[in-house]
């Protein structure tokens, strides 16, 4: 027992002796991990975009970045069948409804192709999918004669059924096997598929039809979204069809066509016909209205990106912009501390920059029938001037805040301090007035980006979808 504690002991010396005799720094050696030029430039040395279809996905960990560039490869798979022949579809309903993003296959159908790459530095990862054209086009030709068999033992559904939800199941798992083959002789032999073509047809006109076919009760347009927010009351549908509920169709919710926002609604229509939504924010874009939007969700019903873009029902909403908002001043300018200044600089100076900019301004009191958004700046700032021999100097101090009225949110606040020295033979009375001009220009350049941004104009294009 001594002689193990002697030899604890010692090992213990040891090493302490060598920590202290190193020299070098204590602590974790960390070496920062250097990514490839490739994970930068979207150019993989292996995967020249001559030659592969390749993807790329970014993300916080090498599982999401992977995932990410296995979907966008599906995608760019489907698009690498479709684009190059863009001459055979025009004038067709394909052309003109098929205008998503689409993903017919998945990537485990075409087995060890499927080439992978991946990055990471512990920060962020950055993964990469490609697959060879030539080996595509090899693929596909394999794969062709079962997607054949199987559009083949695949009746074409009936027109007349009575339930939107068996149309929806029926039509859209047809147009997924019809529009494979056609998609794979493009890949194989840059062939249309003439036969295969026409069911796509077919299939798209029993799809797009069907929002027509709904007689639908609406409400909640009419709202307006707030500043950095969204709508106070729910959007609601009621969907029928022959007279009666249509149950459990699959609902997909979002920002009308051209605008960004966060909708959350129901997944399907319930036992009674009806689904509600709520719209958490909707971007500004300079325009005076938005839109809310609710289509059949015919990918989720099929269990692939169809590409198709549905028809949507519409709820219009007012947004914030340079027509439906002002800017209301509540500014209080003393001199000395107390004593109210006898020609106001800031709430005129700010007016002046509000006209050149098409923007409404409105001193103390919002004008509620005019305008449905009410952004305040509100201030206090005070200007003291001094004399040091014959050099005048002033000095402008103040707190600003910049809030939504509606809902009491500040957007931002700055305080001003700027000293204004003036020059031998220039007046107290001068030099004031420069210091306060300049503050005002101070405080305005904080504040003006983050107020046009607020209500922006038409043809500022803030926000809107690309």
């Amino acid at each position: 027992m001594e002689r193990t504690t002697f030899t604890l002991v010692a090992l213990l010396g040891l090493i302490l002796t060598g920590c202290a005799s190193s020299g070098g720094r204590s602590g974790v050696d960390i070496r920062p991990v250097t990514m490839p030029e490739w994970s930068y430039t979207g150019e993989h040395p292996d995967y020249p975009s001559s030659e592969y279809v390749i993807a790329y996905g970014l993300a916080r960990n090498s599982k999401d970045a992977s995932e990410a560039a296995e979907r966008r490869l599906e995608v760019l798979i489907c698009d690498h069948a479709i684009s190059p022949h863009q001459t055979l579809f025009k004038d067709t309903r394909f052309s003109d409804i098929v205008v998503e993003p689409a993903a017919w296959f998945q990537l485990g159908e075409f087995g060890n192709a499927i080439k992978a790459d991946g990055v990471s530095n512990g920060f962020e990862a950055v993964a990469a999918r490609a697959i060879s054209k030539n080996e595509l086009k090899l693929r596909a030709l394999a794969l062709l004669p079962a997607a054949q068999d199987a559009l083949a033992a695949e009746p074409q559904p009936p027109r007349g059924l009575g339930s939107i939800s068996k149309r929806m199941e029926m039509w859209g798992k047809y147009f997924l096997l019809s529009v494979r083959v056609v998609a794979l002789e493009l890949l194989a032999s840059d062939t249309l598929n003439r036969t295969a073509f026409d069911k796509v047809e077919d299939s798209l006109m029993a799809l797009w039809e069907l929002p027509a076919l709904v007689k639908t009760d609406t409400s909640g347009s009419g709202q307006h979204v707030r500043i950095h927010g969204g709508c106070d009351q729910p959007i609601e549908l009621g969907a029928y069809f022959r007279g009666k509920p249509v149950a459990g169709a699959p609902l997909q919710w979002g920002p009308g066509p051209g605008f960004r926002g966060t909708i959350e609604g129901d997944a399907e229509l319930d036992e009674s016909g009806r689904a509600t939504a709520k719209v958490l924010y909707l971007q500004p874009t300079g325009d005076d209205f938005g839109y809310v939007a609710a289509r059949l969700d015919i990918n989720r019903v099929v269990g692939r990106q169809t590409g198709i873009a549905m028809n949507v029902w519409l709820w219009q909403v007012k947004l914030p912009s340079r027509n439906t908002g002002e800017l209301v001043l509540r500014i209080n300018e003393t001199e000395g501390g107390d004593q109210a200044v006898p020609e106001p600089m800031f709430a005129p100076e700010v007016r002046k920059w509000g006209e050149g900019r098409k923007l409404s301004t409105s001193i103390q009191k919002a004008d509620d029938d005019k305008f449905s958004y009410h952004l305040l700046l509100e201030g206090d700032v005070d200007v003291t001037p001094t004399t040091d021999g014959e050099i005048p100097s002033a000095y402008v101090a103040g707190n600003f805040t910049l809030s939504d009225m509606e809902t009491g949110e500040v957007l931002f606040r700055y305080a001003l301090g700027l000293r204004r020295t003036g020059k031998p033979g220039n007046t107290e009375a001068s030099v004031k007035l420069l210091a306060m001009q300049e503050g005002a220009a101070e405080v305005m350049s904080e504040f003006a980006s983050r107020i046009l941004v607020a209500l922006p104009g038409p043809d500022e294009e803030f926000g809107r979808e690309r």
